[in-house]
């Protein structure tokens, strides 16, 4: 049975993954990483061999182990989809320093990040950004950020079943009252789509990983947990201006 891989074989895992329901990011890194493998065989048929001479070939070119795990998995689950089962091989176990590091963005990208936002007129994006690193709010708590919390300096959260009381640092507040007067949001929740709706996790997620292109930075700090994992000891914040 041949085992070269095709443009056709391509297309057909990519509609696999569309039928599995994967989100178009997920597709978009699969194919990519897919044809990084073609790329390497170079017209070559693909075995097990080929595949432990894949691996080695990221190895050497510098990528640690969570990067090449990507790279890795994409082809394991292409060689499934084809039913290539012996080639598959199995992922590098990550150290902790570099689970941290995917955990965490610096303070430098945070910078970019918030800075890039605001300068593509993306104020909420990178208002969203400022409380998620500045508060212990988390995403799915944004709803009870609202105009009336920021007066009363505090938020009022359920959790496990306890109301806790977490206070907003009074230069976010600042921040928030700008933007919420820039958006002329009088009262209620302060992060709301143009037609009031709460901001919804996989656009903003998606909006996250767009962002991160143009500040050029990681992708993978394009997530909920990297902000809100980001270090911000001594470092500043941004101010909104009215345009």
């Amino acid at each position: 049975m041949s085992t070269y891989i095709t443009s056709k074989q391509i297309s057909y895992f990519i509609s696999v993954l569309q039928k599995t329901g994967k989100s178009d990011n997920t597709i978009t890194s699969y194919s990519r990483n897919i044809k990084k493998l073609v790329i390497f065989l170079d017209g070559s048929e693909l075995s097990k061999l080929q595949m432990l001479e894949y691996k080695k070939w990221l190895q050497d070119k510098g990528f640690k182990n969570r990067t090449i795990n990507t790279y890795i998995a994409a082809a394991n689950y292409f060689c499934e989809i084809m039913q290539w089962q012996d080639m598959k091989l199995k992922l590098e176990p990550i150290k902790y320093e570099e689970l941290q590091e995917h955990r965490n963005i610096s303070p430098e990208n945070y910078k970019k990040l918030v800075y890039t936002a605001l300068q593509n007129d993306k104020e909420r994006l990178a208002m969203i950004i400022q409380v998620l690193c500045h508060t212990d709010l988390r995403f799915c708590e944004l709803n009870k950020l609202t105009v009336e919390t920021l007066k009363d300096g505090f938020i009022e959260i359920i959790r496990k079943k306890q109301k806790i009381k977490l206070e907003i640092p009074k230069i976010i507040i600042r921040d928030l009252l700008e933007y919420t007067k820039h958006e002329g949001i009088i009262s209620g929740v302060v992060f709301r789509t143009k037609i009031g709706n709460t901001i919804n996790r996989s656009n903003f997620r998606r909006e996250l990983k767009k962002l991160c292109i143009m500040a050029g930075i990681e992708e993978e700090a394009g997530s909920i947990q990297c902000v809100k994992n980001v270090v911000l000891q001594n470092y500043p914040y941004f101010e909104l201006k009215n345009k």
